[in-house]
């Protein structure tokens, strides 16, 4: 019992580190940000805070992590049947729902994204989001939803980035809502930018 309970509190102290780390790096960016700044929001100490995070790269990892694994639930709750376009627009739509208040947050998780693709061994397992999105790309090649010519994870890819683009450019002009901006990427995914004829 003793055990479970320091493992409570344990979780609850990551929880609240968390928290503080994200409202700091809101405030003065993760470079600027002092650890001290945030183990004092919490009422810790600095030793506990690189208890549970080596370094504040950590932290974003953290958040990163937790929206991916939201990403991958939304995906794989989906009907199996969902248009590709309305599976898009369901994913952008709970892209927006979690970051429309935190352009400056996103940048910087953003920038750890980065840093992981950049040094990910092409050997190492695939990101889960890009797998799950490569699946329905696959069931949307095979219903002819979608044009021949690139592999299903080559779509995914190719989308992840392209909603990435879109949210950084929103990040750094925070007066454009990201709804519009991440439908306007769906469209030009799925449709394209030119026009009719």
């Amino acid at each position: 019992m003793q055990g479970n309970k320091r493992e409570t509190q344990r979780e609850d102290t990551r929880r609240r580190l968390i928290a503080a780390a994200l409202d700091v790096f809101r405030r003065d960016g993760v470079e600027a940000a002092r650890i001290e700044d945030i183990v004092a929001q919490v009422g810790v100490t600095r030793g506990s805070f690189y208890f549970h995070f080596p370094t504040k790269d950590d932290v974003l990892a953290v958040v990163y992590a937790e929206a991916n694994a939201r990403l991958v639930a939304l995906i794989a709750a989906a009907p199996p049947d969902i248009q590709i376009r309305d599976l898009l627009r369901l994913i952008v739509g709970d892209i927006g729902e979690v970051w429309h208040r935190d352009p400056r947050l996103f940048s910087q998780v953003g920038l750890h994204a980065l840093r992981q693709v950049a040094h990910t061994d092409p050997a190492a397992p695939r990101d889960p989001v890009r797998e799950a999105l490569a699946g329905r790309f696959a069931n949307a090649l095979d219903r002819g939803e979608l044009t021949e010519g690139l592999p299903p994870e080559l779509l995914a890819d190719i989308f992840l980035l392209n909603a990435f683009t879109g949210m950084l450019a929103w990040s750094a002009n925070p007066g454009l809502p990201l709804g519009p901006v991440l439908q306007g990427v769906v469209h030009l995914f799925v449709v394209g930018a030119a026009r009719p004829t």
